[in-house]
């Protein structure tokens, strides 16, 4: 528990320190020169989670996609690892011959369609091409699945066509733009409704209760026991509940 508690500390104190530097500011007037030593320790702050999220606070930044804890999620199934495995001649391109997965999954994975999977076709980043073009194809399938089980049938795409010509027989790239991107009402002026104050989200986030000082485990990293406590009052630890079967544990806040 004291190392717990250490940990905690250490990261609110090091939020602190860290807050001027990530902000823009500056030493004290007469503080000593920084060392390389204290250089390099602000630089890896900086890039503590905990700080990222402080800084969007202090900041009234928009808490989003890219912003502190919401960053796209980590995976062990990366091409570095992919590459490990079967990249057998380590040219940096793996061909069908050397996947040994189904040659319907080679060309699912093979973006591009160059006959090679390498490390741009796995580029999740929101620059990849792959990432605009799925986040376009999610807002036409959202249109147009009136039922919203996650695919579009023939009925459904019909009935999208229908409504987006109206009285025409043939759809234009203005048709097209309306339908995906129907006008949106204008926001009444001042800050949008539900939004949590900058000192109700500084509470949350020292209090835990968005998030936590303290860094989760890395992705591959054992995973922790834990001992919960059920409805009726017994306790569980992981050791005891696994049993031999397989188990996934998600660290973070899901609603």
């Amino acid at each position: 528990m004291r190392r717990t508690i250490v940990a905690h500390a250490t990261f609110r104190a090091a939020g602190w320190l860290a807050l001027p530097i990530v902000l823009g500011g500056s030493f004290a007037a007469g503080a000593a020169e920084p060392t390389p030593q204290c250089h390099d320790f602000l630089a890896s702050v900086r890039r503590l989670e905990f700080v990222e999220m402080l800084t969007a606070i202090v900041n009234d930044e928009e808490i989003g996609p890219g912003t502190g804890w919401f960053h796209p999620a980590q995976s062990r199934y990366n091409w570095k690892l992919l590459a490990e495995r079967m990249d057998a001649d380590h040219d940096g391109a793996i061909t069908p011959e050397e996947f040994t997965g189904s040659r319907e999954l080679f060309d699912r994975l093979d973006r591009d369609g160059d006959g090679r999977l390498t490390a741009d076709d796995f580029d999740w980043s929101e620059k990849s091409p792959y990432w605009r073009q799925a986040g376009m194809a999610k807002q036409l399938l959202r249109r147009a699945d009136a039922d919203s089980d996650g695919k579009v049938s023939e009925e459904e795409w019909l009935e999208m066509f229908r409504q987006a010509v109206k009285d025409k027989d043939k759809l234009t790239a203005d048709d097209l733009r309306v339908l995906l991107f129907p006008p949106q009402p204008k926001a009444p002026p001042g800050p949008p409704p539900g939004i949590p104050s900058q000192t109700t989200l500084l509470l949350g986030l020292f209090q835990s209760e968005i998030g936590s000082p303290s860094a989760g485990p890395k992705v591959g990293a054992p995973a922790p026991d834990f001992t919960l406590r059920t409805p009726d009052g017994k306790k569980i630890t992981m050791q005891v509940y696994r049993a031999g079967r397989p188990m996934v544990l998600v660290f973070g806040s899901f609603t």
